[in-house]
């Protein structure tokens, strides 16, 4: 999410006009560690290109209709993007179309920034893109294990500061706990950090 205002040719925008509905959901997707991973594979310099962004696999908007237990993707998706970017009262209209308004149909106040609170909601959301892509299958939890590993292996820097900060990955093992709990129809389960 950006203010308007100029940006260089090699930043990619996209501009929802229609499917507003849908922004939380293709911010969720575009910010996940699965899409970072994926990206990666495409980008050989520093700048993410129109050409390459238009070949990125984003999960199509019927993707998001999964279920796990009582609450679908996109439920789970809206309701942390919310959390994560409404911090300020810059994102208040962005709040508003969420549906996060009072009575009167004015913004709620901001949801406090809270760092351990923010670790434990993008590795929720890696979880259910894991599931969405494909990577967590329950019924081979060790070789979706194994993926998931090589995946995160692949932002050290986020690795040796978590390292670092809390003696394990902790990103890592929530997300793989969050696949586990999603699996079993629990969305709104909070594993152990």
């Amino acid at each position: 999410m950006l203010p308007a205002c100029g940006f260089g040719n090699s930043l990619p925008i996209c501009h929802a006009t229609e499917c507003r509905d849908s922004l939380p959901l293709l911010l969720a997707n575009l910010n996940s560690a699965m899409l970072d991973f994926l990206a990666r594979q495409k980008i050989h310099g520093q700048n993410l290109n129109w050409f390459i962004m238009e070949q990125l696999p984003v999960i199509p908007r019927e993707g998001y209709e999964k279920e796990f237990g009582p609450k679908t993707a996109a439920e789970i998706i809206r309701r942390a993007v919310l959390e994560l970017t409404y911090t300020s009262n810059d994102m208040a209209p962005f709040a508003e179309d969420m549906g996060c308004v009072d009575d009167k149909g004015d913004a709620l106040p901001p949801i406090a920034w809270d760092i351990v609170r923010r670790v434990r909601l993008n590795a929720k959301l890696d979880a259910v893109f894991f599931h969405l892509y494909g990577i967590f299958d329950s019924k081979n939890r060790k070789r979706s294990n194994e993926d998931i590993h090589h995946i995160y292996s692949t932002f050290p820097i986020v690795e040796r500061q978590e390292q670092k900060a809390h003696d394990r990955y902790l990103t890592r093992d929530l997300a793989l706990a969050y696949c586990n709990s999603l699996a079993a129809g629990r969305p709104d389960s909070e594993p152990e950090a």
